[in-house]
């Protein structure tokens, strides 16, 4: 790429792929800007995006191959890389099987077109361990509506005139709409409904502001339900029609132990305020729902899940204009069948048998049990690209100790993450400006393939993570199974049942519309269920002789006395800066944020006799950490917020890996209980 040039490219600093503008000059990028070309930003960008080439130019970029000899990692070629890493894993596959090889891809490698390729090797190699961050995040909501429903919802903001944004924080997470159109939503009359336990940046833009107790979120929504219920303002033609469980589920739900007086002592919020999100809810025309992390991260995020999606069904929101509604996928190769057959059953099958079947891997957080326990079978090697388990999964101790017990770990990375201390390999993979990628845009609302192309004609450092994969392959006698040679060849493999072709992407400017909006699609195909309807009670919950019933009467038990651990721990909330771990190695945006900090509200500061920026040990059950202290009112009385990613003031120390989700087998993050100790 001689002289000056602008290349059209999307953004990956976060998984959300926002459209780049990148100037070149004689085949070096000099400066970026959003692209007002694009359907999800429109020349919007965050502070990681506008730092996209302090990462590209980055002195912690690994420049080459590493290979552990001794206690050392030393630099090598990549095909010494390559051969070893192939003897490794046919040494392992001899020995031990191949399903004692886990495969596991972290944010940094996305939930699109890469992890195509990792599965595909995994099932080449016949691991049926391949897994993934979705073990941990958002997985567990979409099996929620899918289970009710068919498919996951987004709220239709543009065309929405009220909304609830419930344990989400789109103004610093940007998901599933940029800061902008929340912006215009409002500035058209919008009423916004926030809830969370901690006052957000959204929280603090919201109309009305529900500061629930953390852990509380089922009890809330039956309480907005039997308000609907016994004001008869639920949709009664949409029920009558395709809720055949209604009148079971609305009986028990008009129960007074529902109500929003009942219900206060445990959500913390008042009954008058429930009541009037509950009526404005159900008497607006076109009304959204969002749920972020938050709801995913209790010990029954799932049933959470659950009760919102009736709640958007019964109301008469799904799928229409301002509603909840469903985006269609395009079609797309999958290049992961027919392939043959995995050794044995994927770790976490057992207990988390939904989760594994609906995503068709295995449930990562089940990996360190398996590792140390060796049962059901044992794990005896592993590959994690853009991942950080030691810092993201709960109880980093227990994945420290794991990680240590393996016979062989490959790193695949940017930077010098974590992990490699563990490793046996390293492989640097190139930036995302360095390399070509499709995108589908549905947890946008948008019927949109995307293009990212890279924007120098070849990497500084590093490989595309595509034809690490593919060389990798090659070197194993794989080749018949990934006959591509770049990147380009990749896309137009899987975009060979969807009419298009890379070249067709380049010519529409990197943004390809497969769908026109429709609404109501439900009318004509039914709904994406075993039944075609709405399901509140699922029988395929109950044939795994799960609880199948959305309403769990534990919820209504109520525990204050925790002589030791007397306050809730709520853990991962984004900082604008960071993505998980990645990014503080960024000047300018570690400058953001360059402490790990625990929130505090200033009656519970009081009560430990702690002043701001001081010292404290949070503990846990788990372990303990020590870190700053930031007293603020963002955060209710009795709790505290700590943030993810800091290597030295790790949360995840303070997290268990008992109590998950039956369901969907996600950890408890957001309700833990925990003391602190001034120092």
């Amino acid at each position: 790429m001689g002289g000056r040039q602008t290349v059209t490219t999307l953004c990956k600093m976060c998984d959300h792929g926002c459209g780049l503008e990148v100037m070149v000059r004689d085949g070096r990028p000099e400066a970026l800007k959003g692209s007002t070309a694009h359907p999800f930003n429109r020349g919007w960008l965050c502070a990681k995006g506008r730092a996209a080439l302090d990462l590209f130019y980055s002195p912690n970029r690994l420049s080459s191959p590493l290979i552990r000899k001794g206690n050392k990692l030393v630099p090598s070629g990549w095909e010494e890389a390559f051969t070893f890493i192939a003897e490794k894993l046919f040494w392992l596959q001899d020995k031990y099987g191949p399903q004692t090889l886990a495969i596991y891809h972290g944010e940094g490698v996305g939930h699109q077109e890469i992890k195509y390729y990792m599965k595909r090797f995994a099932n080449v190699y016949r691991t049926p361990n391949f897994c993934g961050v979705g073990s941990l995040c958002n997985a567990a909501r979409t099996m929620g509506e899918t289970l009710t429903f068919g498919n996951l919802t987004k709220p239709d903001i543009p065309n929405s005139s009220f909304l609830i944004i419930w344990g989400g924080n789109p103004y610093v997470s940007h998901e599933p709409y940029p800061p902008s159109d929340l912006a215009k939503f409002k500035k058209r009359g919008g009423k916004l409904v926030v809830v969370d336990p901690r006052k957000t940046e959204t929280a603090s833009k919201a109309d009305i502001y529900l500061p629930i107790k953390p852990g509380q979120d089922e009890n809330l929504v039956l309480n907005i339900l039997h308000v609907i219920f016994c004001e008869g303002l639920w949709d009664k033609t949409f029920t009558q029609k395709w809720v055949p469980d209604f009148e079971r589920f609305y009986q028990a739900v008009i129960e007074e132990r529902f109500s929003p007086e009942k219900g206060a002592a445990l959500t913390g919020i008042s009954s008058d305020v429930v009541r009037q999100v509950a009526i404005l809810y159900a008497k607006s025309k076109s009304a959204g729902i969002f749920t972020g992390n938050g709801l995913e991260h209790h010990n029954h995020g799932v049933n959470t899940t659950r009760l919102l999606a009736i709640l958007k069904a019964v109301s008469g929101n799904l799928d229409i204009p301002g509603g909840d509604i469903f985006t269609p996928r395009p079609a797309l190769k999958d290049i992961t069948s027919p392939l043959p057959e995995p050794s044995a059953a994927p770790i976490g099958s057992a207990k988390y048998a939904l989760f594994c079947q609906a995503r068709r891997e295995a449930h990562a957080l089940s990996l360190p049990a398996a590792i140390i326990k060796e049962k059901p079978y044992p794990i005896k090697g592993m590959i994690i690209a853009g991942g950080n388990p030691s810092l993201e999964w709960p109880q980093s101790s227990l994945t420290r100790e794991a990680l240590q017990r393996l016979e062989f770990l490959l790193v695949i990375d940017i930077v010098r993450s974590p992990e490699c201390r563990y490793a046996d390999v390293v492989l640097p993979a190139c930036t995302f400006l360095e390399r070509d990628e499709h995108r589908v845009n549905v947890y946008q609302n948008l019927p949109h393939i995307t293009l990212r192309r890279k924007v120098v004609d070849h990497p500084v450092h590093g490989l595309p993570d595509q034809m690490i994969w593919f060389k990798l392959a090659q070197h194993m006698g794989f080749g018949e199974f990934f006959p591509w040679k770049s990147c380009e060849e990749g896309i137009d493999y899987l975009l060979s049942e969807s009419g298009i072709t890379l070249q067709d992407l380049i010519a529409n400017g990197g943004v390809h519309q497969y769908a026109e909006r429709t609404f109501r699609k439900y009318e004509h195909n039914g709904f994406n269920t075993p039944s075609g309807k709405i399901e509140i009670y699922p029988q395929k919950l109950k044939d795994l002789g799960l609880d199948f019933s959305p309403i769990r009467e534990e919820i209504l038990k109520r525990r204050d006395e925790y002589d030791d651990f007397p306050l809730m721990l709520i853990t991962g909330g984004n900082l604008l800066s960071y993505t998980h771990w990645q990014y503080r190695y960024i000047p300018k945006l570690h400058k953001m944020y360059p402490d790990p900090i625990f929130e505090i509200h200033p009656d519970t500061a009081r009560l430990y006799k702690l002043s701001n920026n001081e010292i404290a040990e949070v503990n846990t059950s788990y372990g303990r950490i020590k870190l700053k202290s930031l007293i603020t009112t963002r955060i209710q009385p009795g709790a505290i917020h700590v943030p993810q990613g800091w290597e030295e003031a790790n949360v995840n120390e303070l997290t268990g890996q008992e109590g998950f989700d039956p369901i969907s087998g996600f950890p408890n993050l957001k309700s833990v209980r925990c003391n602190i100790r001034k120092l």
